[in-house]
């Protein structure tokens, strides 16, 4: 699932319904893979730290290839009408 999410917004509590597990237990198993370096959670720029809003980090799974397997696209011309084409690219590093 988390390679679906590959770009955008981390949202716990979606992820957490979707396995049928606790919200915390998504976290934990998060800050494994980011430990790991499987994945990269980019934190939100913030210039003002007063205001009360929480913003959410970005999730990039780290290797495109292991995004491209998950996913089941198996060569480069499957991946251009596929939707996570444009996120795959912004987390290619």
């Amino acid at each position: 699932m988390l390679a679906h999410v590959q770009g955008g917004l981390f949202n716990a509590a979606l992820l957490a319904r979707g396995l049928a597990v606790d919200g915390k237990t998504i976290t934990r198993y998060l800050d494994l893979l980011t430990d790991l370096m499987l994945v990269r959670r980019m934190q939100p720029f913030a210039s003002n730290v007063g205001k009360r809003l929480v913003k959410a980090p970005k999730v990039f799974v780290r290797d495109s290839g292991i995004v491209h397997a998950l996913l089941n696209i198996a060569d480069g011309e499957s991946i251009l009408g596929h939707p996570i084409a444009g996120a795959s690219w912004e987390g290619f590093s």
